[in-house]
């Protein structure tokens, strides 16, 4: 009679012990599901507005300013990526490089502070950079500092404009 009485007052409280691992490990599945959804979004818009910018660019086409004034195009190249990356980040903190890209391709000294649309029938790269820091220490903690920087970018060739 004893033993019996042990065995039923051993498994007492098992199911609420079971509940917190399971809730545990479903709340850190949604956690993560929300951190990179949330990067993936900010990613794809990023590119979004990267490719808005270099379709603007390519063209040699501008806009004008709230005041109605034109802008120049490397202006106009910036304020329509950061218009475009607004939905996602705050668009200050884009951080956009436009430059003309050499022979081989390749980029060319401290490109990350050129600012240059190029002339007529140039080949020319837009590279635009967000730093990304993530909700919670969760998530974050894979990274260092608990941020990672995104980054989108487009190549292309002027078209024939007028300057």
């Amino acid at each position: 009679m004893k033993l019996r009485w042990r065995c039923g007052r051993m498994s007492r409280g098992s199911t609420i012990v079971e509940f917190a691992v399971t809730l545990l490990v479903f709340i850190t599945l949604l956690v993560g599901i929300i951190e990179f959804g949330w990067l993936f979004f900010i990613q794809h818009t990023l590119q979004y507005a990267t490719r808005e910018g270099t379709r603007l660019a390519l063209v040699g086409g501008t806009v004008n300013d709230p005041s109605g004034n034109p802008m120049t195009r490397v202006d106009s190249i910036i304020r329509t990526i950061r218009d475009g990356a607004s939905l996602a980040v705050n668009p200050d903190a884009v951080l956009i490089a436009i430059y003309p890209v050499r022979e081989s391709f390749g980029d060319p000294e401290n490109w990350e502070n050129l600012q240059d649309a190029g002339e007529s029938g140039a080949i020319m790269r837009v590279r635009s950079r967000v730093v990304h820091t993530f909700f919670t220490p969760l998530i974050g903690g894979f990274f260092p500092g608990g941020r990672i920087t995104l980054q989108a970018e487009g190549t292309y060739r002027n078209e024939k404009f007028d300057e």
